[in-house]
């Protein structure tokens, strides 16, 4: 029973209309699949625990476990608890996948700043954007700025990259039909 409704007041804060977390550039109603959860009202903070997974918009973050971290909601009572706020970050941890419509991302951990509006994986950081590949140590995702980050560590980044890779592959049998035609024509 005490399960089903941390899980409820759980579902309940992470779609407040309120909260300004965004996993997905779309914003919208976040929906959350977790095996546990702990909800600490006097610490502000929701702990998911086991094969979690939430999804935003086009969005979706799966870790073992995510935490998350939100503002008082100014709906205090007299003995201090009140309603839940707005989210401040979360933090994924073991196993962290992060899937948009054009990326990939795998790491050990995961940061999401909504201040800061980044997201900050760490560990073993593969990133994949069509075909191509680049591995580091730890990928800065700037949301409002569109700009991605990938650091080496104590290594050095490394990429595959496919430069004629088209989601549709159009445009590269295009090219190779006009290079038919001009062959054809030097003939």
């Amino acid at each position: 029973m005490m399960r089903c409704l941390a899980t409820i007041m759980t579902a309940a804060t992470l779609l407040a209309p309120a909260a300004l977390a965004q996993i997905s550039g779309e914003g919208g109603p976040i929906r959350v699949n977790a095996g546990t959860s702990e909800v600490s009202q006097r610490q502000r903070q929701v702990v998911l625990i086991d094969e979690v997974d939430i999804m935003q918009g086009d969005a979706r973050l799966r870790a073992n476990r995510v935490t998350i971290n939100y503002a008082n909601s100014g709906d205090e009572d007299a003995t201090g608890m009140g309603g839940f706020g707005d989210i401040r970050s979360m933090v994924a941890e073991g196993e962290v996948f992060y899937v948009t419509p054009e990326l990939k991302a795998t790491g050990d951990r995961g940061i999401y700043d909504a201040e800061a509006d980044t997201i900050t994986m760490t560990g073993d950081v593969v990133v994949v954007r069509g075909e191509d590949v680049a591995t580091g140590s730890r990928l800065v995702m700037r949301l409002e700025e569109g700009r991605t980050t990938l650091d080496g560590g104590d290594g050095r980044v490394q990429f595959n990259i496919s430069p004629n890779s088209t989601d549709s592959g159009e445009e590269g049998e295009a090219a190779e039909d006009a290079g038919g035609e001009d062959e054809e024509a030097s003939n």
